[in-house]
C-alpha cells in the first residue's frame, strides 16, 4: 500500500474510524513493586551513608532500661520523702527540655558526699548536644555549669563530662552522660570533680543496663 502523500508504504486509513483503537497505557504491578523497592533499598543506603554508625548505636541501645538499686559501692539511696522531692524536682525540670521515655530522681549518700542522680532513657541522636541540654537546665545567674571537661565513659561509652556549679553559695561538681540510649546527670556535695567522676562511673555501672 502506498502513502498518498508519496512517502514510503505502510498503513493508510482512508478513515480515521477504521483506525484500530490503541491499547491503554497500563504500568504492571510487577513494576510497580520493583520501583518501590529500589526507591527504598536507595533511602536505605543513602541513610547507611550519612548515619550508618550512629543509627546502628541507636537501635543497639534503644532496649537500655535504668534501674534503683539500694546500695551502689559505699552509696546508700536515701528513700525519704525529702530526698524523693529534691530528686525529682531536678528530674522534671530536666524532663522539661530533654525527653525522656522512662526517668528516676534518687539520692545516694554514703556518710560524706550526697549524690543527686536523675537518669533516663531515650533515643539519642547527639548525645554531646542532649547532655549540653541537660546541663543548661541547671544554669542560674551566678554562671550554670562551669569549666566542663570530658572524663572516662568506661565500658557503656557515650559522651562523660564533669563541671561545677553554684546553689546557694556552695559549690557542687556535676557530671553527666550521655549516649545513644540514655542520658544521665548528677550532682555531687563535698566531692571534686577527679572523685565525683569516679563516681559517676559507678553510679552508672548499677543503674544503666542495656540488653
Amino acid at each position: 500500500m502506498v502513502d498518498p502523500d508519496g512517502g514510503p508504504a505502510g498503513l493508510y486509513y482512508e478513515d480515521d474510524d477504521d483506525a484500530p483503537e490503541a491499547p491503554a497505557s497500563r504500568v504492571p504491578l510487577k513494576r510497580i513493586a520493583i520501583i518501590t523497592g529500589s526507591v527504598a533499598a536507595a533511602a536505605l543506603l543513602v541513610s547507611g551513608i550519612f548515619y550508618g554508625p550512629t543509627f546502628f548505636r541507636v537501635l543497639g541501645q534503644s532496649d537500655t532500661e535504668i534501674k534503683s538499686p539500694e546500695k551502689v559501692g559505699a552509696f546508700t539511696l536515701d528513700k525519704s520523702d525529702g530526698a524523693q522531692q529534691t530528686s525529682e524536682y531536678i528530674r522534671d525540670a530536666i524532663a522539661s527540655k530533654v525527653s525522656l521515655d522512662d526517668s528516676v530522681g534518687l539520692i545516694y549518700r554514703d556518710g560524706k558526699t550526697d549524690a543527686i542522680l536523675v537518669a533516663g532513657t531515650a533515643r539519642i541522636w547527639k548525645p554531646e548536644d542532649t547532655l549540653k541540654t541537660a546541663f543548661d537546665m541547671l544554669a542560674d545567674d551566678k554562671g550554670g555549669v562551669r569549666d566542663t571537661k570530658d572524663v572516662d565513659a568506661g565500658p557503656l561509652g557515650g559522651t562523660v563530662r564533669c563541671g561545677t556549679t553554684k546553689v546557694d553559695d556552695s559549690d557542687l561538681t556535676v557530671c553527666g552522660w550521655a549516649d545513644n540510649g540514655s542520658l544521665g546527670v548528677a550532682l555531687f556535695s563535698n566531692s571534686p570533680v577527679a572523685d565525683s567522676a569516679k563516681s559517676l562511673l559507678e553510679l552508672r555501672t548499677a543503674v544503666e543496663h542495656r540488653s
